[in-house]
């Protein structure tokens, strides 16, 4: 009875089949389980907010803040374990001063805390600029009756900043100058449009913004195992993106992008003069106001990481490209600038370009491995000793 036969086969090779696939269902079961577990274990001993993007909300005169009780963050929605009724110091800024990169605890205001053995209260976000400072200063930091207020400046982008939150957010309209400038898109520093898509971008976004894992992962063992993405992204022009190893230690390596963070620094740009003329005005504003609470002034000014490489590639004979070259020089003009205006105004300052130097001289890993912009636990720990010694000499000057 061949057709007979022939059912009885099939069925037969479906039975073998099924019962071959149930290990491979156990397995794919077992993953997903231990998955889920390890994503509630890790979301039970570490603070989410460390790893997770922040819950944005509207704020007509910061443009975005961060929702209170959210993602770790307190009731203001700032990055810190609770409000306290007073902080004696209050540092704001933008993601270098919220610690981007790296846990809360290991953000230059946190870490300068544990050296001056009493809280640094941070009050800072990504994209914030020298605007926003004024604006914290006056109303957020003023109801906590700082006796010093701390504000980050980066130079990679809070010029930018500056321009963009006069001529984008009619809460500052005020602050810009007649017939200077349109405001235009075309007057905006360019996205890197021709950065390389990463593998499997959708999922691995979804996962950073959804799986505290995952995030740690990231931060962790999945840099050790993408060098080879890392190398095809660094393989565009140089003047947009170099690779570099320490030809002394080859495990400490990074990525710069000088192109982009020249579009932001050049000060031949109309931007970036008028972003310099604002900040400037927001600083003077700044010192009128602290002098008027009775609050001391620090500005701590932050470099780019290309521009903290700058003087160890020159020193030791790396082949630079024509836009990290341009941007070394750039950046110093335009602190040059800054820096003459702060001593001018009787603005403290310090500049933590020299510590960050130092570490980079000793072979010290202080940026990731990859082209983000942002220090991690040891880069953020070299500003806040920087800032220390800063805040100690102040204390023995008065």
């Amino acid at each position: 009875m061949p057709g007979k036969y022939s059912a009885l086969s099939g069925y037969g090779r479906v039975r073998f089949l099924f019962r071959k696939s149930i290990p491979v269902g156990l397995i794919l079961i077992s993953t997903v389980v231990a998955l889920l577990f390890g994503e509630l274990l890790v979301r039970l001993t570490v603070n989410p907010g460390d790893f997770l993007p922040a819950t944005l909300i509207a704020d007509p005169a910061l443009g975005t803040r961060i929702k209170p009780h959210t993602t770790g963050h307190d009731a203001l929605g700032f990055r810190n374990p609770e409000v306290p009724e007073r902080a004696d110091l209050v540092a704001i800024g933008d993601s270098m001063t919220y610690g981007y990169g790296a846990a809360g605890i290991d953000s230059w205001p946190r870490q300068l805390g544990i050296l001056l053995q009493e809280p640094v209260y941070n009050m800072a976000l990504g994209g914030y600029g020298p605007l926003h400072y004024l604006y914290l200063a006056e109303h957020d930091a003023k109801r906590l009756r700082p006796r010093l207020l701390l504000v980050g400046f980066y130079f990679g982008n809070d010029l930018i900043d500056a321009y963009t939150a006069a001529y984008r957010n009619s809460h500052w309209h005020g602050w810009r100058e007649a017939g200077s400038l349109d405001g235009g898109e075309s007057k905006l520093p360019p996205i890197d449009a021709a950065e390389p898509k990463k593998l499997f971008a959708g999922l691995r976004d979804w996962l950073a913004k959804h799986s505290v894992l995952y995030s740690i992962l990231r931060v962790t063992v999945l840099p050790r195992l993408t060098l080879w993405e890392q190398d095809r992204m660094a393989s565009q022009a140089p003047d947009r993106r170099m690779r570099w190893i320490d030809p002394s230690v080859p495990s400490v390596r990074t990525i710069f992008t000088p192109g982009l963070r020249l579009s932001a620094l050049d000060p031949q740009l109309p931007i970036v003069q008028e972003g310099l003329r604002i900040t400037k005005r927001a600083f003077t504003a700044l010192k009128n106001g602290a002098n008027a609470q009775g609050v001391r002034l620090l500005v701590v000014l932050i470099p780019t990481k290309e521009r903290a490489y700058c003087r160890f590639l020159k020193d030791s004979g790396e082949r630079m490209p024509n836009a990290l070259v341009r941007l070394c020089d750039d950046e110093e003009r335009v602190k040059e600038d800054l820096v003459q205006f702060l001593v001018a105004s009787m603005i403290a300052h310090v500049d933590v370009t020299g510590a960050m130097e130092e570490q980079i001289r000793k072979h010290i890993q202080i940026y990731p491995t990859d082209s983000d912009s942002h220090p991690r636990s040891k880069g953020y720990g070299v500003i806040a000793r920087a800032v220390f010694d800063a805040v100690r000499r102040q204390q023995h000057e008065k």
